[in-house]
């Protein structure tokens, strides 16, 4: 094996790790939908940067991921705006208007470019084998930045685990932090979209993140849980798709399912026996 196959190999491990800890917060909230929703604004500004770059070779190989990064961010933002204290916007029904109007400008854009269609309806199941050195360290970096910031703010994130609202009421700076982290996830799942697909990022954030919420109880322990199991997601997904020559998106997103409803298995049996 060369060494191509052990840096997919980590650029897998370390998007399974990342947006396993970012499914503990969102899945925590009760927010899930929120990944398929930033996702897929990440996805349209992807469409939009080839679609305005597609004359210039120099600028393709970055713009798309800038359009990503722009397009995710600003959805998280648009997010923040919603307050858990007003009872005319449920959070639900603002992410499902911010996932209607980001799919269909996905899709606009790409009946619009015509000249890069099937690289850009390739974000849609997304390939971990098209992974480079520079994607690679990007990931890495975001991974890196994810997990100090949950540190530096993790008493923050604790409350609003627990309510927004309580953690408004104790004077924590629960916009901020919030409105932080919506775009710590808006960025993070821009740059590990091209590896997993907008359509099936969700449930690398979702299914870890469950799962350990199923088996464990304190924080620490969901946190680590949810990582472990994000990365086993991504690595038993690959080598499954890699030696059965199968889709590896797909085989991310199988795996990831599995290990959910083991977990689910496993927290039923043990609570029967207690």
């Amino acid at each position: 094996m060369d060494s191509y196959f052990y840096l997919v190999i980590f650029a897998g491990l370390i998007a399974g790790a990342s947006t396993g800890l970012l499914g503990v917060y969102i899945v925590g909230m009760r927010i899930p939908f929120i990944g398929t929703c930033i996702s897929h604004a990440a996805m349209a500004g992807f469409v939009y940067g080839s679609f305005f770059t597609f004359q210039s070779a120099s600028l393709t190989a970055v713009s798309p991921v800038l359009g990503g990064i722009v397009a995710s961010v600003i959805a998280a933002l648009s997010l923040v705006a919603i307050r858990p204290d007003k009872p005319r916007m449920d959070i639900n029904v603002g992410l499902a208007i911010v996932f209607c109007l980001m799919l269909g400008l996905t899709f606009l854009g790409i009946g619009l470019n015509q000249g890069s269609r099937s690289e850009m309806l390739g974000l849609l199941w997304g390939n971990i084998l098209f992974t480079d050195r520079s994607g690679t360290v990007t990931i890495a970096i975001m991974a890196l930045v994810l997990v100090l910031f949950s540190y530096a703010f993790n008493k923050e994130l604790k409350v609003l685990l627990f309510s927004r609202s309580i953690a408004a009421a104790t004077g924590i700076h629960e916009r901020f932090v919030y409105g932080l982290f919506l775009i710590l996830c808006g960025i993070t799942l821009a740059v590990n979209l091209p590896l997993i697909g907008g359509l099936m990022i969700f449930s690398l954030v979702t299914c870890p993140a469950a799962a350990a919420y199923r088996i464990c109880t304190g924080h620490k322990s969901v946190v680590i849980t949810a990582t472990v199991f994000g990365m086993l997601s991504a690595l038993i997904g690959f080598l499954v798709s890699y030696y059965l020559n199968l889709p590896t998106g797909a085989c991310i997103v199988i795996v990831s399912t599995i290990i959910f409803a083991l977990s689910a298995v496993y927290g039923t049996i043990r609570n029967r026996a207690d």
